[in-house]
């Protein structure tokens, strides 16, 4: 036996039916926002981490430089030591070679205590 329904529960079943899609519609696009959400989070991570990885090797370029630069300043430090190392060894020299060796007066100061030392005889 067929059972027979009348117009008010079909009328139900029907709009029941559509309340279900719309539900699901609704289910449905939430999903899918859910997803775009998702999707534009996960660009926008992309996007930060490339930005990062860029970020990071030229911090290690620079790094490169300053290491470049603090190379430099040691070897010209390393030359201005040397350089006044050798200067406190010539100066030294000089000093020796003058405690050796006494300053001679200049020709006309010794012609004149010469010629005083005459006059006194």
């Amino acid at each position: 036996m067929v059972k027979q329904r009348n117009k008010s529960q079909m009328k139900e079943q029907e709009n029941s039916t559509e309340e279900g899609l719309n539900e699901m519609e609704l289910n449905k696009l939430s999903k899918v926002v859910f997803r775009v959400m998702i999707m534009r989070t996960l660009n926008t991570m992309n996007k930060h981490i490339e930005t990062m990885k860029i970020n990071q090797l030229e911090t290690k370029n620079h790094q490169v430089e300053i290491n470049n630069d603090i190379a430099e300043i040691k070897n010209a430090l390393e030359r201005v030591t040397h350089r006044l190392e050798e200067a406190e060894d010539w100066i030294s020299k000089l000093e020796d070679s003058r405690k050796n060796h006494p300053v001679r007066e200049p020709k006309e100061k010794t012609i004149k205590k010469q010629e005083d030392s005459l006059r006194e005889l």
